[in-house]
């Protein structure tokens, strides 16, 4: 039975930033690394291998959150390590950063760190899943504003399951309006993109960096 007290506690804030229906979406994290080199700051990016899941893409270290993992830290320091062999010690001053959640069903969690005296030396790349490694100066993000794409978020009324089996949403069966037995369209979606050096950096990513170059940029400027 509820009883007054427990519904003293559930009304109560916790200061929590809840995801409704995560544990029905795909759930990843992010590790976004300032490499301090000479001086200056880099932004350490991923060319995906080939033949992988968004092969040939730019990305930061990062990947899908395996039942193993405390929390999503150390699903992003875990697959740092995997992707680009960089230990954990290496990285300093590490906080989360935002949440990216995705109309395709993809959520992301982004932290960041500091990697002093970085060297490409330390890394060893695991070539099934790193094509290369990008150092992008984080200037180049103050300096540069990202070009603007859109595309149409459709949804479709059927989903294909594990099996290649294709299913049909059962709108009439729910007494939904006929609009849904046919596919709709929702909200356009803001794509960025970044060329540096012949690869472009776009999608979540791009999104992630726009936000931080934006807040980091904003900071300087008030202190002018």
């Amino acid at each position: 039975m509820l009883t007054k007290e427990m519904m003293k506690s559930f009304f109560k804030d916790r200061g929590h930033n809840k995801i409704i229906g995560r544990e029905a979406l795909m759930n990843s994290a992010v590790m976004v690394l300032f490499c301090e080199i000479d001086g200056e700051i880099f932004i350490l990016f991923e060319k995906r291998a080939e033949g992988i899941r968004q092969g040939g893409e730019i990305s930061f270290p990062g990947g899908k959150r395996d039942f193993k993992d405390a929390n999503f830290l150390e699903t992003a320091l875990r697959e740092t390590y995997e992707e680009i062999g960089l230990k954990k010690e290496r990285i300093t001053d590490i906080r989360k950063y935002g949440t990216i959640v995705l109309p395709t069903g993809i959520i992301v969690e982004s932290f960041i760190g500091y990697v002093k005296d970085f060297s490409l030396e330390e890394l060893t790349t695991n070539k099934d899943e790193v094509e290369r490694i990008i150092l992008v100066p984080i200037d180049y993000f103050f300096e540069t504003e990202p070009d603007r794409d859109f595309v149409s978020v459709e949804n479709e009324p059927f989903y294909i399951d594990k099996n290649g089996n294709k299913i049909e949403f059962q709108a009439k069966k729910w007494g939904l309006p006929e609009k849904y037995t046919r596919p709709w369209n929702g909200r356009p979606r803001r794509l960025l993109f970044y060329l540096y050096g012949g690869d472009v950096i776009w999608g979540i990513t791009g999104e992630i960096i726009y936000s931080i170059s934006r807040e980091l940029r904003s900071q300087i400027d008030t202190k002018k």
